[in-house]
């Protein structure tokens, strides 16, 4: 990884050759949530302050965290995070919203540090409580009159394995914290 020099110290942390611990922590509220991520392989963690993003990016959105880990020699993964306390319908769109903001990132930042196309990229949600199915109606009012075209509520992807980002399919996984806002996982 060339030019990591360039970025201030306080943007990102890094682990060593061999792996290492980083941290995702909840950017708008401190202290509501807090991922340990146990890294085998060399990473990079980027922390983007909110609407602090690069200037010239049109969104404005951005994850808690990017991660970059390498996988070989010239493979690099591409992992984002988001954390809410609370997973609700407007919520998870914005979290939908932060995944984009946070792809766009990464490949700028990819592009300074010298990095070839990522070789996976996934998302990760990163919340203590989920009331986002929880408040959907009665499933019978759901039915399409026959001869209507079938509209997916914007929260049902949240059961999906893929969202669709920026015309791409990306996994997407779920992270539940404790109580206490705290949660670890192994990259």
């Amino acid at each position: 990884m060339n030019n990591l020099g360039h970025l201030e110290r306080s943007f990102y942390e890094k682990t060593g050759e061999k792996g290492g611990t980083l941290y995702v922590i909840e950017q708008d509220k401190p202290g509501e949530a807090r991922l340990t991520l146990r890294c085998s392989n060399e990473a990079v963690a980027f922390s983007i302050k909110p609407s602090k993003g690069f200037s010239y990016l049109r969104t404005k959105n951005t994850p808690d965290g990017i991660v970059f880990v390498k996988r070989g020699e010239q493979l690099w993964e591409l992992h984002i995070f988001e954390c809410k306390k609370t997973v609700g319908e407007s919520s998870w769109k914005k979290a939908k919203l932060q995944f984009e903001g946070g792809i766009l990132h990464a490949h700028m930042l990819r592009g300074l540090l010298d990095i070839p196309p990522f070789s996976k990229v996934c998302v990760y949600t990163v919340y203590r409580y989920d009331q986002l199915l929880q408040k959907t109606p009665n499933p019978a009012l759901l039915r399409q009159p026959v001869g209507k075209t079938v509209k997916k509520l914007p929260y049902m992807d949240w059961n999906d394995q893929c969202l669709s980002i920026l015309e791409n399919e990306v996994p997407h996984y779920r992270i539940q914290l404790d109580d206490s806002g705290q949660g670890e996982y192994m990259l």
